[in-house]
């Protein structure tokens, strides 16, 4: 495998859908990180609009008959770069996965040195080095607050060490939990975090966008499911009885929790949808960031709402504890009172105590941004390329 400057391609798999994924700006953020460090990268695709995703059953027959598809060798620019596509390569490995139990090797001859797939998928290129990252195993640690189906994932996911893979983490917590829910050696995993940050060009955009809640709010960001504990969360903002509104921005989840204040006296806002310029300045303007998650691999919300100095709450333990590093407040997501007792402190915080807890966010927050991330990802890259 050559050194100096090997062939990296990054999975397409969530790359085209609208209003894209946490997944879908990480292997954004990737592909960017790759170009503008001189890599020669590539996506993998699916299909593109002059070649539309085929029949169910077309795809059904050929997962039966384990008919890999076939990479083309001739690469073309795609939205989002220069890509090579296997026609309707991931909803047949899907399908060939769910029946037989076993990950889809694909051969080529234009395989690369270097195949980062950006989400556990039931595929792998044979010759090269195939990377997958691991975002969480919430399936399998909390299996009561997602619908994705635990016994399919873990099989996934085993399946995926017993090949030749090394994988990349989210947070080390997510790497722990791995280690110790299966039997893998663990220098095959790596903890990389994310990169979260916003240049200045984002930075005027947010101040441009449309204003879509009052300012000086509290906010929470994200699907609303059971997972991020909104239900809890609307619970404790009405027993503080703050003056202070609660704004909700996003989706609804699979599970569908209820979303309405529990008091008339509780001012609740929720935003379904937003563009992400307007979403981002309601944070940037408001009070602070609520985010007592049950389960995370990571926690986007919190170190977004460091760099733009905005204060945040979240809960003690896993993930979001070890993300917030010392600079958010911490609660007990099962219990209200404890919710609640910190939106008080919060909510009548000091200019003085306000301050303190910016800063040491701004400090967390550095940790996380694209020159830190880029450092470790190329290193990672540098190791991984000259491995054995």
């Amino acid at each position: 495998m050559p050194s100096s400057n090997p062939k990296i391609w990054l999975d397409g798999r969530n790359i085209s859908r609208h209003n894209g994924t946490g997944i879908y700006y990480y292997a954004l953020n990737h592909q960017k990180i790759l170009t503008e460090n001189g890599f020669n990268v590539k996506w993998l695709l699916e299909n593109t609009q002059d070649t539309p995703l085929r029949s169910g059953i077309y795809r059904f027959v050929r997962a039966l008959a384990s008919l890999a598809p076939h990479i083309h060798e001739e690469s073309f620019q795609s939205p989002w770069g220069t890509a090579h596509l296997a026609s309707d390569l991931y909803r047949v490995a899907h399908v060939h996965f769910r029946y037989h139990k076993k990950i889809f090797i694909l051969k080529s001859s234009i395989a690369p040195d270097i195949m980062h797939w950006t989400y556990p998928l039931p595929v792998l290129i044979e010759g090269c080095k195939n990377i997958v990252t691991i975002h969480d195993i919430i399936p399998l640690t909390h299996p009561h607050l997602t619908n994705i189906n635990a016994h399919n994932f873990r099989s996934l996911l085993q399946n995926l060490i017993d090949h030749d893979v090394h994988f990349i983490t989210v947070s080390e917590t997510v790497r722990q939990q791995i280690i110790n829910t299966f039997t893998i050696e663990e220098d095959r995993i790596t903890t990389l975090y994310q990169p979260v940050d916003f240049n200045r060009e984002t930075l005027q955009e947010i101040k441009k966008a449309p204003q879509i809640a009052p300012p000086n709010s509290f906010i929470f960001y994200g699907r609303m499911e059971h997972r991020k504990n909104i239900e809890r969360l609307l619970e404790a903002h009405a027993r503080t009885k703050t003056k202070t509104p609660l704004v909700l921005i996003g989706p609804k989840g699979d599970d569908q929790p209820n979303c309405s204040s529990p008091s008339p006296d509780s001012r609740v806002i929720h935003l379904p949808w937003s563009q992400r310029s307007s979403l981002l300045r309601t944070l940037a303007e408001a009070k602070a960031l609520l985010f007592p998650s049950l389960a995370e691999g990571f926690g986007v919300p919190i170190i977004e709402a460091m760099a733009l100095g905005i204060p945040v709450l979240t809960s003690q333990g896993g993930a979001t504890e070890e993300i917030a590093g010392g600079a958010a407040l911490l609660c007990n997501p099962l219990s209200i009172d404890s919710i609640a007792e910190k939106i008080t402190q919060l909510d009548k915080a000091s200019p003085s105590e306000i301050y303190e807890i910016r800063t040491q966010g701004y400090q967390v927050s550095n940790s996380f941004n694209s020159p830190s991330y880029q450092k470790r990802y190329i290193k990672f890259i540098e190791e991984i390329t000259t491995s054995n």
